[in-house]
């Protein structure tokens, strides 16, 4: 069996290759994030990499691309009972939440905002649910005349809080969220799930946000995960993203040997596919697929590199909210002869196999997920 000294783990939020067994469930039968990009794009969607990792045997409008090469490459499927990018990122890691979170269909507690208004002597412009862009054309101009903060939600477990760049600079921003986060999670019977700041730059009429700038405080999973795990061991993790995410991954490909645990969150196909973008969806995706052709000659072969996703994020389908979906599992590297994997039923048997390839405590991380190392030959 090969030994790994790393893994790097790159989670393409967004990318779902066609309803999972429990669609039904979620009112997502039919969505298929893949296989409505390549309705829409037809030949011009071009994704070589990820076809000769896999990709083209995992979902049928490929499946003539191109023929897998060098990785192996199966199919995984989330178990949780809700669908939150949080506890997808929580199963990812090794730990499945069956307790439900706090949502927010007509915004914030007048307490909550009362507090933030005190500590930071601004007042609070709105607070309710908001497509982000629809905030932007409604309150933009109040925000930048007043340098107020704008509040708002999905309805769901999540708030934004938003202000032009130019009224409040971003260090003060990212302490407006630290300090939301440490009162709530004060109050007993709230569970909000991520809380972001995100400012936004421009003029009137053609505000836009600072994505790059966003910063996101999650909820404490309720168990370690396998990120704890392997600090607690000494082994060097590190979350790798913003603008330069694949520049500073190569840097370390390069230049940093040794043991270790890299995380790649990719955001920007899942941005479009909220936004219900076929279009953006596809071209992040295609410009992902360049990226990764940059990063595959630095991996070495006790490098283990894996390539999935959180959830699907049809950008064809009905609604604003993510899509259940199977979701891809490509593992890579120079010395794995590469294969099919059998599909598998949760998200957990990744961090199981992180667990296992890096010699962390025995035995699975909450009670569920399995390794797939022995099968990487």
């Amino acid at each position: 069996m090969t030994e790994f000294k790393r893994v790097i783990l790159v989670i393409v939020e967004g990318l779902g290759l066609g309803a999972a067994p429990d669609a039904a469930v979620f009112a997502d039968n039919g969505a298929d994030t893949m296989g409505h990009l390549c309705n829409h794009f037809r030949v011009r969607l071009q994704l070589p990499t990820l076809q000769k990792m896999g990709l083209g045997s995992l979902h049928p409008r490929l499946a003539a691309r191109e023929t897998p090469v060098y990785s192996y490459y199966g199919r995984l499927r989330s178990m949780t009972s809700n669908k939150s990018a949080v506890e997808d990122y929580w199963e990812l890691l090794g730990v499945v939440d069956e307790e439900e979170p706090t949502a927010y269909p007509s915004g914030f507690p007048a307490a909550l905002i009362h507090q933030l208004e005190q500590q930071f002597h601004r007042p609070v412009l709105v607070n309710a649910p908001y497509q982000p862009q629809h905030l932007l054309e409604d309150y933009g101009d109040a925000q930048v005349a007043t340098g107020g903060l704008l509040v708002s939600t999905s309805g769901g477990s999540d708030m934004v809080v938003s202000a032009h760049e130019a009224t409040i600079d971003g260090e003060e921003l990212v302490q407006v969220g630290r300090f939301i986060r440490r009162f709530v999670d004060q109050q007993d019977s709230d569970r909000l799930q991520m809380v972001q700041t995100l400012p936004f730059a421009g003029s009137p009429g053609r505000y836009y946000y600072r994505f790059a700038r966003q910063r996101t405080f999650y909820l404490r999973p309720p168990q370690p995960t396998v990120i704890n795990r392997a600090r607690a061991v000494g082994c060097p993790v590190k979350v790798v993203t913003g603008e330069t995410a694949f520049a500073d991954l190569q840097s370390v490909l390069k230049n940093t040997p040794g043991a270790g645990l890299y995380l790649v969150p990719v955001h920007e196909v899942d941005r479009a596919g909220y936004q219900r973008n076929p279009e953006d969806s596809g071209q992040q995706l295609m410009k992902f697929d360049q990226h990764l052709a940059e990063v595959l000659p630095l991996v070495h072969p006790d490098d283990l590199l894996i390539v999935t996703a959180n959830h699907g994020n049809d950008p064809a389908f009905s609604g604003e909210e993510s899509t259940r979906e199977w979701l891809p599992l490509l593992a890579y590297s120079p010395s794995l002869r590469g294969g099919r994997l059998a599909d598998r039923a949760t998200l957990a048997d990744i961090a199981a196999t992180i667990q296992d390839v890096l010699g962390l405590a025995d035995g699975p991380i909450s009670g569920c997920g399995h390794s797939f190392r022995s099968l990487l030959l």
